[in-house]
């Protein structure tokens, strides 16, 4: 694994579920009452099964999620209020947790496709392509989603990782500096490892 990879998750979780920027994930199984209530008195309801998806989603129940998820396109074909673009994007959100890079790639790009133009979801496609090694690729999303949210932490730590990986040391090192001027992530840990990886770039520029 390249150096920088074992960040990007928590780096990322400073987005949504990135929808939900940073909500901390809730294991009461409280969450998922409403939602399975929801389905069961409309069961072709294809916005009560999204909800349901995100909930199983929120406490890991990543196989329920997804079969929810699928199921909320299967019953929307023509994209009624453009669910399937969210339902897209919280697909590619457990695929990249499950480790699974490339089929949250193309989950993504489906959201994107169905206009779902946000920086959240420009950030994990970053991230996604980022651990495919797709450097180039991943850097141009981070800069899309930078477009839209200049102060996005998540794609600026996100941008200088890539940077720093595809060997644009001096790129990087600006994109750290300003990760760290923005409205920091709620986890500590990955405001400590962006500062630590801006250090290792300063000493190295000295060597």
């Amino acid at each position: 694994m390249m150096m920088g990879f074992l960040l990007y998750g928590a780096v990322l979780a400073t987005g949504p579920f990135l929808l939900a920027e940073a909500q901390p994930v809730l294991q009461s199984a409280s969450v998922i009452e409403d939602p399975q209530q929801a389905v069961r008195e409309s069961p072709e309801d294809a916005e009560a099964r999204l909800k349901l998806g995100i909930a199983y989603a929120e406490i890991k129940e990543y196989d329920l999620a997804m079969a929810e998820l699928v199921e909320s396109i299967r019953l929307n074909p023509d994209n009624t209020g453009n669910l399937n673009a969210y339902a897209n994007f919280h697909l590619g959100m457990i695929l990249a947790e499950l480790e699974r890079p490339a089929l949250a790639v193309n989950a993504y790009r489906e959201a994107l496709r169905l206009g779902f133009k946000s920086p959240s979801v420009h950030s994990a496609l970053g991230e996604a392509l980022a651990a495919q090694r797709k450097f180039d690729e991943a850097i141009a999303e981070y800069r899309a989603a930078l477009a839209l949210d200049p102060d996005s932490f998540a794609a600026h730590a996100g941008l200088a990782l890539s940077l720093e990986a595809s060997g644009s040391p001096e790129e990087a090192l600006r994109e750290y500096e300003t990760a760290l001027q923005v409205p920091p992530p709620a986890d500590k840990h990955v405001l400590s490892a962006i500062t630590q990886r801006l250090t290792i770039l300063k000493d190295r520029r000295q060597l």
